[in-house]
């Protein structure tokens, strides 16, 4: 019974998602700006014309709207404003009959928002309730199963009373779900940082996992509401703030260290590590929510495939290699500074982000099952053909988007620079060229690159 009443607080909660959203879109930023009373002032106040102190306050009232309204938009209507602003002036009799852009992002409302960041609240409001009733010794089951649902539906509550405005920003809803999971992560691991193999300390684990997850929700809230960051760059926070602990754990694994204090220290400095690197890419770099999320694809596939190749390594000795780990971490880790490289200047909206993501897991499933009807019996078939059907689709969209978006932007906004090209789905004609090289040393025949990489200067 007590399981039921769990399971289904947890759907109750799961029906609170909603469409109902207000959307901010490129053309009305554009008309905003293009508003004839605001532009007259303007234009006034720049030729040196004295204007009234009410006709200053309505230039600086407009320009704080114009500001706020700029900060809510998506990435992808950003972009799409910053493409078109200049044909929409030249054609300015004809914007107002064009049609509106419709938005990508499914959740792209205040409202929908604030529902997620309920929802997330009321997870993890249980989470809280549960440590709570195991930290006082709680023992009857339907006592711990009311705390969790008190705990989880004041969560919930306490949002809804106290945020006057209902309007959480995909910035905070991001960084504040990011700190509540990695919070609860990396307290554990000071818990064992300082507790090591004492395993009666069961108690002050769960109790730091909680209290830290709660400590990092809130200033991930704070941080996505204040701070003038894009969602390019909160995504890219949370990126390698989820990634490092995981390549630090996989480090320690691999020295086979036997000291769990190592283990909680390892993942707390990479974790800490992560966020100063995701710092300094941010600053050399302004890459867009779609951009994170293409990087977080090619790692995935990379860091499946080292994952893949570490299992068979596994059943063919009989053993696990601890050096093996590091197949997977290195893989994600290497494949994410490349495709920083990669999608330099590529602009992906949230949209193109991810259908490059869900092409590229279908372009696996397609690979495992040309395999699966050929009847492979060994693993390793499966997963180097998964591997490279799935490279070869993200390869093609990336390529794709990178010049389409690259054509539409005005000639003068195209940086210069490196251009990275993988092409993978050259390793299976070069397959089919290696026969006729063999049988005919005496010709030339050039094989066709897997990668590549250009300079423009």
């Amino acid at each position: 019974m007590t399981k039921r009443l769990t399971i289904l607080s947890v759907l109750i909660l799961l029906t609170f998602l909603q469409l109902s959203a207000q959307e901010y879109s490129a053309l009305r930023y554009w008309n905003m700006e293009q508003d004839l009373t605001y532009n007259n002032l303007l234009e006034r106040q720049n030729k040196g014309e004295i204007l009234t102190q009410e006709e200053e306050k309505s230039i600086a009232d407009h320009k704080v709207k114009l500001a706020d309204y700029f900060e809510r938009m998506p990435d992808d209507e950003k972009a799409v404003y910053y493409k078109n602003r200049a044909s929409w002036k030249e054609k300015q009799q004809n914007v107002y009959s064009a049609p509106p852009q419709q938005s990508t992002d499914v959740y792209a409302g205040d409202r929908s928002k604030f529902t997620q960041y309920l929802i997330m609240n009321g997870i993890s409001g249980a989470f809280y309730g549960g440590a709570a009733s195991f930290v006082i010794g709680v023992e009857d089951g339907g006592s711990v199963t009311g705390i969790t649902l008190l705990s989880a539906g004041l969560s919930v509550l306490v949002p809804v009373l106290t945020i006057r405005d209902k309007y959480v920003s995909y910035n905070s809803l991001s960084l504040s779900n990011h700190g509540k999971i990695l919070g609860a992560m990396q307290g554990l691991a000071f818990g064992i940082l300082l507790t090591g193999d004492n395993v009666n300390e069961g108690k002050l684990l769960v109790t730091l996992s909680a209290a830290t997850s709660i400590a990092m929700g809130r200033v991930g809230y704070s941080l996505g509401k204040t701070r003038p960051w894009t969602e390019g760059r909160a995504a890219l926070y949370a990126f390698y703030g989820t990634l490092m602990p995981f390549e630090g754990l996989a480090l320690a694994t691999a020295f086979e260290t036997y000291d769990a204090r190592i283990y909680g220290l390892s993942s707390l400095a990479f974790g800490a590590g992560g966020y100063l690197m995701a710092d300094a890419i941010s600053k050399r770099n302004n890459f867009t929510r779609g951009d994170i999320t293409a990087t977080g694809t090619l790692a995935t596939l990379n860091g499946l495939l080292g994952f893949s190749i570490m299992s068979d390594i596994g059943e063919e000795t009989l053993d696990f290699q601890p050096g093996t780990i590091l197949l997977p971490a290195i893989g994600a880790l290497g494949s994410s500074l490349v495709g920083h490289l990669w999608l330099k200047d590529a602009r992906l909206t949230n949209q193109q982000g991810r259908n490059v993501a869900l092409a590229s897991a279908g372009g696996s499933i397609i690979g495992l099952g040309f395999i699966a009807l050929a009847g492979a019996e060994k693993p390793a078939p499966y997963y180097v053909t998964g591997y490279i059907a799935g490279m070869s689709t993200y390869a093609l969209m990336i390529n794709a988007y990178k010049k389409k978006n690259n054509f539409s932007l005005p000639q003068k906004e195209i940086k210069t620079g490196w251009n990275f090209n993988l092409t993978p789905q050259n390793i299976f004609i070069n397959r089919k060229i290696a026969p006729y090289a063999l049988a005919n040393p005496g010709k030339r025949v050039d094989l066709l690159p897997a990668f590549s990489a250009t300079l423009t200067f």
